[in-house]
C-alpha cells in the first residue's frame, strides 16, 4: 500500500513537470516590464477617470474603470507582480477595484466615486512589486515555489482526503479514478491558459468568471461529499462489515462526484497557476533554470503534504477519519464559499457591498463583503440545520415508537 501510494506521488511529480514544460511553451508576448512606470500610468487613468466622472454616463464609466482593472491591473501584469510580493495586498486592490466598478454602474455621486479611487488609490502607490530582472537565482525560485504552494495545497489537501478515504473505505481499485480527474483538471487548465490568452478579448473578466463559478461549484460539491462521508461514519456502530459496503458504496454517481471534487479542485486554480508562470517566465527574459527549480521544491513538498496525509489516514480508527475527513472538506467548501464570490465581484457577475469593519483573511476565503460573508455563513449554518434536523426525526421516530406500544 506505501509502496503504491508513494507510486502515485512520483506519478503527479512527474505530471507536473510536463505541465509546467508546456506553460513555458504556451504562446506569450509578453517580455520583462518595468512594474513602476506602468503603475505611474495605471494611477494616471484612474485619476482621469475620477476627476471626469459624470453620474448620468454610469456605464461608460464603469466601463473605464473595468478598463482600468483588466486591461491595466491584470492585463499589464501589476496584478502577478504585487501578489507575488504581498497576496493580500493584491487581493485588497482586486476588491478595492471591484467596489469602485459596482459604485460606478450604480451610478453613485461623484464624490463616492471619488472617495473609492483616493482609497484604492492608495493601496496602489503603497502596493508592493517585485523587479525580477536583476533578481538573483534563489529569488526567484522562492517566487516560482510560492505560486505552486500558494495554489496547489488547497487542491492537494481535497485530493489526498478523497484518495485516504478510498483506500480506507476498501475501495482501492477506485483510486486511479481520482488520478484521471486530476489529469483532466491538468489539461483542461492548459486548454484553458491558452484559450484565455489567444482566443478570449477580454480575457482578464473571463478568467475571473471562469474561476469564481468553478469554486462555486467545488464549495457544492465538497459540502455534499463532505454530508455523504459524515452520514456514514455511524455505520460502524451497526455494521462490521462496513468496508465491503463502502466499496460497495462508491460506485455509480458517488464515484462521479468524489471525481468532479477532485477535478474541479484543481482545475479552479489550474489555468491562473499557468498564467502567473507564464507571467513569471517571461519577467526573468528565459531564465528558467530558477523558476524550475522553485517549481520542482513546491512539489515535493506538496507531495510530502500528501504522504503525511496518506500517513495519518492509515492510523486513524474508521469513525474518527471519516469525521476528520468530512470536517475538512467542508471547512474546505466554506473557503472555496467566499473566494468564489470574490472572483465573480471582480468579474462583474457580482455586486459589492462593502463592509469595512470586516477582516481580508484570504487563507479562510473571508472578504469585507456583504456577499461573501452572506454565503459564507449560509454554509455554515446547513450544517447545523441538517443536524437539527436529524435529531428532530430521530424524536419523532422514537416518540412514535413509544406510542405504537
Amino acid at each position: 500500500m506505501i509502496s503504491s501510494a508513494y507510486q502515485r506521488c512520483f506519478n503527479k511529480l512527474f505530471l507536473s513537470v510536463i505541465t509546467l514544460l508546456v506553460v513555458t511553451y504556451i504562446p506569450n508576448s509578453a517580455a520583462a516590464t518595468n512594474y513602476p512606470q506602468v503603475m505611474a500610468a495605471l494611477i494616471d487613468l484612474g485619476d482621469e477617470a475620477s476627476r471626469d466622472y459624470e453620474v448620468d454616463q454610469s456605464l461608460l464609466f464603469g466601463d473605464r474603470f473595468s478598463k482600468l482593472y483588466f486591461g491595466g491591473f491584470e492585463g499589464k501584469g501589476l496584478e502577478f507582480a504585487v501578489g507575488q510580493a504581498d497576496q493580500q495586498a493584491m487581493l485588497e486592490i482586486e476588491l478595492g477595484f471591484s467596489v469602485l466598478i459596482n459604485a460606478a454602474v450604480n451610478s453613485e455621486p461623484k464624490v463616492t466615486i471619488q472617495h473609492h479611487w483616493e482609497t484604492l488609490k492608495e493601496k496602489l502607490i503603497d502596493a508592493p512589486m517585485i523587479e525580477n530582472q536583476d533578481a538573483g537565482f534563489w529569488n526567484i525560485a522562492v517566487q516560482s515555489l510560492l505560486i505552486l504552494l500558494r495554489e496547489g495545497v488547497e487542491a492537494l489537501l481535497v485530493v489526498a482526503a478523497l484518495v485516504a478515504y478510498l483506500r480506507k473505505a476498501g475501495a482501492s481499485d477506485k483510486v486511479p479514478f481520482i488520478w484521471a480527474g486530476v489529469v483532466a483538471a491538468l489539461m483542461a487548465s492548459v486548454v484553458t491558459a491558452w484559450a484565455l490568452q489567444s482566443l478570449i478579448a477580454n480575457s482578464g473578466a473571463a478568467k475571473e468568471a471562469l474561476e469564481g463559478g468553478t469554486m462555486l461549484v467545488a464549495a457544492v460539491l465538497l459540502s455534499y461529499v463532505s454530508f455523504w462521508l459524515f452520514s456514514r461514519r455511524e455505520l460502524q456502530q451497526w455494521q462490521g462489515f462496513i468496508h465491503n459496503k463502502l466499496g460497495t458504496a462508491v460506485s455509480g454517481g458517488s464515484l462521479l462526484t468524489i471525481v468532479s471534487v477532485a477535478f474541479f479542485a484543481v482545475y479552479r486554480e489550474g489555468a491562473e497557476t499557468i498564467l502567473f508562470y507564464q507571467a513569471l517566465v517571461a519577467d526573468v527574459e528565459g531564465n528558467i533554470e530558477p523558476v524550475m527549480t522553485g517549481f520542482a521544491l513546491a512539489t515535493g513538498l506538496l507531495v510530502g503534504v500528501y504522504l503525511l496525509i496518506f500517513q495519518l489516514s492509515v492510523h486513524l480508527p474508521l469513525k474518527q477519519f471519516f469525521t476528520g475527513t468530512a470536517c475538512l472538506l467542508y471547512i474546505l467548501a466554506v473557503i472555496f464559499a467566499g473566494k468564489s464570490v470574490l472572483e465573480l465581484q471582480i468579474s462583474g457577475w457580482l455586486s459589492s457591498t462593502y463592509v469595512d469593519w470586516l477582516p481580508t483573511l484570504n487563507w479562510l476565503g473571508i472578504f469585507p463583503t456583504f456577499e461573501s460573508t452572506l454565503l459564507q455563513l449560509l454554509f455554515i449554518f446547513i450544517p447545523f440545520a441538517a443536524y437539527w434536523i436529524y435529531k428532530t426525526k430521530n424524536q419523532v421516530s422514537k416518540f412514535e415508537g413509544v406510542e405504537s406500544l
